[in-house]
């Protein structure tokens, strides 16, 4: 899919640099993110990709992505304009993309659940998914709730599911600090 998605983007780079031949000048990268698509920094003209995205959606909500991006590159070059506002939102209709900030899209599983592992009641409840153990989370609390310092871990995805599935106990669960 690296590869289809990969020729698609020069196509239509190539294509929008007949109508806008300053986009010659812009760089295309592809990234490892997982919670976005892409993203087009102006300072260094480059449009960037993330290979989760292509690898976990269809050809066409890749394609609406790309035209996103460029979309974005052209309103700066045009108008000075970043983010999505009037410009970009006209941009992004001539050229194709779906004129939205924010797309649907397909993202991987995390594979790390942030839980708080309450001292007192010895509840585990569920913060929220991460990508990334911070190496430093025994140092964290909740907002507002200095007592739950040191309560903070990250459990395993697959773990975690079966847990609340009542399929894996409690006692044997790899609370990770």
């Amino acid at each position: 899919m690296l590869e289809k998605s990969a020729q698609l983007i020069a196509e239509i780079q190539s294509d929008l640099i007949s109508q806008y031949p300053f986009l010659s000048q812009w760089q295309i990268s592809f990234d490892s993110a997982k919670k976005r698509a892409g993203i087009c920094r102006i300072s260094s003209k480059e449009i960037s990709f993330s290979i989760c995205h292509i690898e976990s959606n269809e050809i066409d909500v890749v394609k609406d992505t790309v035209l996103h991006e460029f979309a974005h590159a052209i309103a700066y070059e045009l108008y000075v304009e970043s983010g999505h506002g009037r410009a970009w939102k006209q941009i992004a209709r001539q050229i194709g993309a779906i004129p939205k900030a924010k797309g649907s899209f397909n993202l991987p599983e995390a594979p790390w659940v942030l839980v708080h592992s309450c001292s007192k009641t010895s509840d585990i409840r569920a913060i929220s998914e991460r990508f990334r153990r911070n190496k430093k989370i025994k140092n964290y609390f909740l907002v507002g709730k200095p007592e739950t310092k040191g309560e903070l871990f990250f459990i395993k995805q697959a773990d975690y599911i079966q847990f609340k599935q009542g399929l894996l106990e409690k006692s044997r669960l790899l609370l990770v600090q």
